[in-house]
């Protein structure tokens, strides 16, 4: 950050100047604290960046992917490179149709409903527990 020549500035304006700035460092360090001390907040602010960049970097693949196959199709008729763009096109075809993620999801999708279960049954023996507590 540029330093400001404040040589110019009488003590008073020096003073309310120094003042500010002790309050917006004391009001940034205060909202800091105020997110250290909140675990949800840190967890979601985690989970949505992991979403992103997850997000991001899927769609990047996708797109880096499909430019190279639309690349080596137009390599494909010219007469010395076509047969090696050929070969090249065929194999990231052949990569791209092995690395489908449905599978992945299925088994996200499976452990998601075990974690569910669990937390239900979990939470139906902690109902029973103040019930008895209550009793």
């Amino acid at each position: 950050m540029p330093r400001m020549n404040t040589d110019h500035l009488d003590p008073d304006e020096e003073t309310l100047r120094r003042m500010a700035k002790r309050r917006i460092v004391s009001a940034e360090l205060e909202d800091f604290m105020r997110y250290l001390h909140s675990p949800w907040r840190i967890v979601w602010r985690n989970i949505v960046v992991g979403l992103a960049r997850g997000l991001g970097a899927v769609f990047g693949a996708t797109v880096i992917v499909g430019l190279a196959i639309w690349v080596l199709k137009i390599f494909v008729d010219v007469p010395l490179i076509g047969e090696y763009a050929r070969d090249v096109r065929k194999r990231v075809s052949v990569i791209a149709e092995e690395t489908r993620y449905s599978d992945d999801f299925q088994r996200v999708q499976s452990t998601l409903e075990r974690i569910d279960l669990r937390m239900k049954e979990r939470n139906e023996l902690l109902r029973q527990l103040l019930e008895q507590q209550s009793k």
